[in-house]
């Protein structure tokens, strides 16, 4: 008789295999053996017009989908027939809605045949989600083999607000064990590819909209972070990711352990394959007025044109001085800060240099505010069905010497450290006006130490998660790709603590062929609109947008 262990693993992994064998027509096999970039399988198995549809910009497939030019059912079989490839590939889905996506895709083209007009601002467009973004009547395990027969009783926030704004919820994706990896491994579903190159991770936690995304299988993807979960899958896999401001975008609804504990804040944010379409879901779902029905939401509107012509101050952090980034990291720096440089019509760019503040301290501060309970929830989880806890697992959780289980009072002490920090760091920031009254207004710097990481090496995500700690937007985009003549390793460094050594020692530019390199841009809290439209000048700069 099989073990209570196995028999909730085989539901949930069937529950996946079914809902992907529905799909019509059926997936040709595969080939064998595969390359390590399998981005190109998709041309030998797609219709043209399937991937006519599935490379069509965000916006402009909203905005042929509202003139009548494709209907919603062509568009979201399209995306389903071609993330039920990315499935078999890449690892990527814990469900494929077929049925619920047609009939819905069904219901809006006939709607639209009736009025000939959109029923709202993402009418028909095939929209995917992370795994535990609750949906009405599916079972959400939120990567806990204990919960894979849980059902959630009523749509997320996010999931309604998108439905009710025309979308279509038509795939639901992989995460890491407890959610806090940036790798996305279970023992529910195993390992999540990159498809540029599959000895790489696809990110966490929100790995499965990654690899969605750079394999053009979603236009765009629900994810959640507050540690990177957004930014870093969008970064491996050369896509882009916003990491909305707090209490901004409707939260409620999400399956996770420790709920309430909320010593950093969490955020849902958008992945897609353009910055146009980060800027449109933000201006409509923050337009929806989500605070009216969701009490944790803050009123803040979305301002459009706030960026004036004139000065534009960017500050520029090439390390935290923790652990050095790889060599491609600072070629794509490099590449940024020499097109800044050459200017953008309207604006007076003015590069500051950035000086990490206590990198290493905000590290250990955030990993310990992450587990206040000193991980107990999620290892009596676990363990409640015999769940082997995994080595990433184990180094963020119970091998961190950060991470202890508090009592009310060392709890508080550690929020006024937490406090004190945030505070030291915008007197920081106000000061980097000083001279001329006008404060940086981004932070350009890495998202990562380096390309996506060789599996079951993922243990070090300051880089995003400095910012979460102070709650501060974060948006990635893409630069350029790996080159493995001109990132060759840095011969003769010396690293300056272990974290470092562990990276410097690991990196060979073979290891990382193809592998996409994006950059990060930081701004102010609630400054998020700002943020998107500083991202449009750098793009300018980079020459695209134009």
């Amino acid at each position: 008789m099989a073990s209570t262990l196995e028999t909730l693993v085989a539901t949930a992994c069937k529950i996946r295999d079914d809902s992907c064998a529905k799909v019509q027509p059926p997936l040709p096999e595969l080939p064998d053996p595969l390359p390590l970039n399998v981005r190109g399988i998709a041309d030998q198995v797609l219709t043209p017009a399937e991937i006519a549809i599935t490379t069509t910009e965000p916006l402009d497939l909203i905005e042929k989908l509202a003139k009548g030019e494709y209907t919603a059912v062509e568009v979201t079989k399209a995306y389903l027939r071609r993330a039920a490839l990315a499935q078999k590939l890449l690892n990527c889905l814990t469900e494929l809605l077929w049925d619920q996506a047609i009939e819905r895709a069904e219901a809006l083209d006939k709607i639209f045949a009736e009025t000939g007009k959109p029923i709202g601002p993402f009418h028909g467009l095939p929209i995917s989600a992370k795994e535990h973004i609750s949906i009405k009547g599916l079972r959400c395990n939120a990567a806990f083999v204990a919960w894979v027969n849980d059902v959630a009783e009523e749509d997320a926030h996010i999931v309604e607000t998108m439905q009710n704004m025309g979308g279509i919820i038509f795939c639901r994706s992989t995460q890491p064990q407890t959610i806090m990896h940036i790798e996305s491994d279970t023992v529910i579903y195993g390992t999540t590819y990159n498809s540029y190159n599959t000895n790489l991770t696809a990110g966490g936690s929100t790995g499965g909209e990654g690899a969605l995304l750079g394999f053009n299988a979603t236009p765009l993807g629900l994810g959640t972070d507050i540690g990177g979960s957004i930014r870093v899958p969008a970064a491996f896999n050369g896509r882009y990711g916003l990491r909305p401001t707090a209490q901004r975008v409707p939260f409620r609804g999400l399956k996770m352990p420790m709920a309430g504990a909320d010593s950093i804040f969490g955020t849902i944010g958008p992945l897609s394959q353009s910055r146009r379409m980060l800027a449109y879901f933000m201006k409509h779902v923050i337009g929806s007025e989500p605070w009216h029905s969701e009490n944790g939401l803050l009123p803040v509107p979305w301002r459009e044109n706030v960026l004036k012509p004139g000065k534009l101050k960017i500050a520029v952090l090439w390390s935290d001085e923790v652990v050095k980034p790889a060599p491609p990291i600072y070629r794509a720096m490099n590449i940024v800060v020499e097109a800044l440089k050459k200017g953008v019509p309207g604006y007076d760019i003015e590069l500051v240099p950035w000086k990490a503040m206590r990198q290493d301290y905000a590290w250990d501060l955030t990993s310990a505010l992450y587990f206040t309970d000193g991980g107990e929830e999620e290892v009596e989880t676990m363990a409640s069905v015999g769940e082997e806890i995994l080595p990433l697992t184990k180094w963020i959780m119970t091998e961190n010497p950060a991470v202890k289980k508090h009592d009310i009072h060392s709890l508080w002490k550690l929020h006024c450290e937490r406090d004190a920090y945030r505070g030291e760091y915008n007197k920081y920031w106000q000061s980097s006006g000083a001279e001329d009254g006008h404060p940086v207004d981004a932070i350009l710097c890495p998202v990562a130490i380096g390309p996506a990481c060789l599996h079951g090496t993922a243990r070090y995500w300051a880089y995003t998660a400095q910012w979460n700690l102070i709650d501060s937007p974060g948006v990635v985009f893409p630069v350029t790709s790996v080159d493995v003549e001109l990132d060759k390793k840095e011969e003769g460094y010396t690293p300056v603590n272990e974290q470092d050594k562990f990276f410097y020692d690991l990196y060979e530019p073979e290891k990382y062929r193809d592998a996409p390199i994006n950059l990060q841009l930081v701004g102010r809290r609630f400054y998020d609109d700002k943020l998107l439209e500083i991202l449009k000048v750098v793009e300018n700069a980079l020459g695209r947008d134009s």
